[in-house]
């Protein structure tokens, strides 16, 4: 019993530990004070439907776990269904996809050096001095 409960109490703390890395926090390179801090109005800015900001998006390539977890939580849809949008946007000329980097700090050193410019990376990423948190879930 006293083995079950300590397997239990071990597991617990293992899934707790994980859970916490698994958040995303939002950078960026911006001097305005009124800059978006709701994960609606970064959607929009991701996806392209907002015009109350001149910000750029930066995101990363496929598959990485900061972008899984950034479109679940804050875009809402699948990869597919991201993938999907920009295709028809392209193919309409509407919109254009956010710029995508292999890495993290590939994201950050871009947001780094252009002003007015966004990302999302993960909650345990070291932020660089230069770049602001924009969001990140309490």
């Amino acid at each position: 019993m006293k083995i079950h409960s300590l397997l239990f109490a071990i597991l617990f703390a293992m899934f707790a530990s994980f859970a916490r890395c698994e958040e995303v926090i939002i950078v960026a390179n911006l001097e305005a004070q009124d800059a978006p801090t709701e994960k609606w109005q970064i959607r929009d800015i991701f996806m392209g439907n907002s015009s109350d900001w001149d910000i750029e998006p930066v995101g990363l390539r496929p598959p990485n776990t900061a972008r899984t977890i950034f479109n679940t939580k804050f875009i809402a849809l699948t990869e597919s269904r991201i993938q999907g949008y920009w295709a028809q946007m392209r193919f309409s000329g509407r919109k254009t996809p956010p710029k995508e980097f292999r890495s993290q700090e590939e994201a950050m050193e871009y947001v780094l050096n252009n002003k007015n410019s966004m990302t999302y990376v993960l909650s345990t990423t070291e932020v660089p001095q230069g770049l602001v948190i924009l969001f990140k879930e309490q």
